[in-house]
């Protein structure tokens, strides 16, 4: 299974228990769209849980109706279980003896200093426990919509060390 085919599957699987906390996102303000004359992109700030998030719509033409702003809307409030089960695939892929997810998170052991490090997960942890510690800071950072492609989730340890991100596209 790949990164990439997360939300094609549905099977439940065990999450991390400190991950499974219930989110729920705040709705965007969609009150600044004119559907008859489209901007190509939007953005907001949203609430996620105890967290933040940032949304974007992308739009490739110049009009739509209420029902696309409508299955757009229905799509954002389903970030939250659509984040619950990537967490599992992502556990899943991780596992593997080679994966994006690993590989993702050794990038950050290769680059970054004991200290850079330390910041994230902690001083003094073992080589041994310091993937799985990065696996749980491992959260939803964006979600980019394209009505007429697939949307984006992308996932980061943080975003003020690195532009470096995982990404799941469906």
């Amino acid at each position: 299974m790949g990164i990439f085919d997360f939300f094609r599957k549905t099977k439940k699987e065990d999450f991390d228990s400190s991950l499974e906390k219930i989110r729920t996102i705040e709705s965007p303000d969609f009150s600044e769209i004119d559907t008859e004359n489209l901007k190509d992109y939007y953005d907001w700030t949203l609430n996620f849980g105890d967290r933040k998030i940032n949304l974007d719509l992308n739009f490739e033409t110049v009009s739509t109706d209420q029902l696309k702003l409508s299955q757009i809307l229905n799509f954002i409030h389903k970030i939250p279980d659509f984040e619950k089960q990537n967490r599992s695939y992502i556990k899943t892929d991780f596992e593997q003896k080679e994966s994006m997810t690993s590989d993702y998170l050794n990038f950050y052991l290769d680059e970054l200093t004991e200290s850079e490090l330390a910041g994230i997960i902690g001083k003094n942890v073992p080589i041994k426990s310091r993937l799985g510690l990065l696996m749980k800071k491992l959260n939803l950072v964006r979600v980019g919509v394209y009505p007429q492609a697939s949307p984006i989730l992308e996932l980061s340890i943080t975003q003020l060390i690195s532009m470096e991100i995982l990404v799941i596209k469906f």
